[in-house]
């Protein structure tokens, strides 16, 4: 059982800057965060620009929240606005740790504890150099990257390319670049993997797709590839909100698959998404780039397989603990096609899918969080004590 030591919970204050709580993987990672650290006993806030969004309800109501004036402008020119307000809170509230949910705030965080007493924790959730990347646009994406690993007091990394990069050594070589697991895995799904059923001889197969309707989710290249698969029995059923919705419906009707297909909109109760990847036979995850996809590590956790693209180099060691078939290339209908069909031919136990994102179980996961900030801070010249000691390398 995990102990934290009487001074991080005394002596340590976190805050946490979310820009909204949207539907997003970050918004809900760094919800779960503020409200484990709340219960920990951490003294911890909640610092958004909006504070209402789909996944507003996870907050903790007994979680401090507190508002980040901005100007009513778009997302990225918002952030970019509300620096002075930002660091203002900084330097009034002086939380020794101030936590970026995620790429878009990252440098916004780090400038903001800039020359303050507050040391910046910045998050990378998306790649840092997407697939297929080259040349200048590559170079200027990672040299950005680096620079506001240089400028964080800790870079929390979801997979070891990223890690690698970050600590390369070099004049911008980041601070503490800290490999962490995501906090995916719920006892819900767990208990769903436990309780699942072998399928039926005869019935249709079950697919699901889960992610925002946009560009990056690519959804259009799994559609393609169920097109190519008319003589199995299949379902789709899509979850997630977004700008291509109605030409995703479109695609659907000039491929003569409509009928097959489901868009069941934003699902923003965990325990019905839960039930519906138990009930998938198979998660189809054709995004063009992710960082490490919730929704993949989901799915692995309450026993379903995946089909995925090469979206991240971050998925790779999942999929092969899993016995999944390897990441095919972005944007490729024909191979993720076969892809599905080996999946369907090569079932894999439950155990085995679930043991392979064991280390994203929640509770672990933020724990290792936690263990990460209790690192990081030193107030008053503490010193660790043995009980400390122990409980922080768990």
């Amino acid at each position: 059982m995990f102990h934290t030591p009487h001074w991080v919970t005394q002596n340590c204050s976190v805050a946490i800057y979310l820009y909204e709580p949207s539907d997003g993987g970050l918004d809900r990672v760094a919800i779960l965060l503020a409200n484990h650290l709340l219960m920990r006993g951490v003294d911890v806030e909640l610092w958004m620009t909006r504070v209402d969004g789909p996944v507003a309800g996870l907050i903790d109501p007994l979680l401090t929240v507190r508002r980040v004036p901005a100007p009513p402008l778009n997302r990225r020119l918002s952030m970019i606005a509300q620096f002075p307000a930002l660091a203002a809170m900084v330097r009034r509230h002086r939380p020794d740790i101030l936590y970026s949910a995620g790429n878009q705030s990252n440098m916004l965080c780090a400038l903001a504890a800039l020359g303050t007493a507050t040391q910046a924790v910045c998050r990378i959730s998306n790649p840092i150099v997407r697939p297929h990347q080259r040349g200048l646009s590559a170079w200027v994406r990672r040299s950005r990257f680096r620079a506001i690993a240089r400028t964080s007091a800790m870079t929390i990394v979801m997979g070891e390319a990223d890690r690698l990069t970050l600590a390369e050594t070099g004049p911008l070589e980041g601070r503490r670049v800290t490999l962490l697991p995501r906090p995916t895995v719920t006892p819900l799904l767990q208990r769903l993997r436990q309780d699942r059923e072998a399928r039926s001889e005869g019935t249709p197969r079950h697919f699901l797709m889960v992610g925002r309707l946009a560009e990056q989710k690519d959804q259009a290249t799994a559609l393609l590839a169920l097109a190519r698969l008319r003589h199995l029995d299949w379902r789709l059923k899509i979850v997630g909100q977004g700008p291509l919705r109605r030409d995703l419906e479109a695609l659907c009707q000039r491929l003569d698959i409509a009928g097959r297909v489901e868009f069941l909109g934003f699902v923003n109760d965990q325990a019905e998404l839960a039930a519906l990847m138990a009930e998938a036979d198979l998660l189809l995850q054709p995004s063009r780039w992710e960082g490490l996809v919730a929704t993949l590590i989901e799915a692995l956790g309450c026993g379903t397989g995946v089909v995925a693209t090469d979206s991240t180099p971050n998925i790779h060691p999942a999929l092969a603990a899993a016995g999944q078939h390897a990441p095919v290339p972005v944007g490729d209908a024909d191979a993720f096609a076969e892809a599905i069909l080996w999946a369907l031919e090569h079932p894999v136990s439950p155990a085995r899918l679930g043991e392979a994102v064991r280390e994203h179980c929640v509770e672990s996961a933020l724990d290792s969080y936690l263990r990460a900030f209790a690192r990081l801070v030193r107030t008053d010249g503490v010193q660790w004590s043995g009980i400390a000691q122990n409980s922080l390398t768990r």
